[in-house]
């Protein structure tokens, strides 16, 4: 696929996950076979997650009662106290 192409569709993935359209609408608007843009969509979202090491630094103040971490997928990680 050209350079050009891939771009397009780099960027179609790009707009789709801020449209808050379903892929099959966004298709239907934009003239693209589903079963090539969900290829894209994955291809782009593969690239995204290797990128990433899936490993985040969290810090806490010194005196702190607890510490909670919300993920996006809903998940969250409560500790009540924090030792020293």
């Amino acid at each position: 696929m050209r350079r050009a192409n891939q771009e397009r569709m780099e960027a179609m993935v790009a707009s789709y996950q801020s449209s808050g359209l379903t892929q099959r609408k966004l298709c239907l608007q934009e003239n693209i076979k589903l079963p090539t843009f969900s290829y894209w969509h994955r291809k782009v979202y593969a690239k995204t997650e290797s990128m990433t090491s899936g490993f985040t630094e969290v810090t806490a103040p010194v005196h702190s009662a607890g510490l909670e971490v919300v993920f996006p997928n809903g998940v969250i990680i409560r500790v009540s106290k924090i030792l020293q």
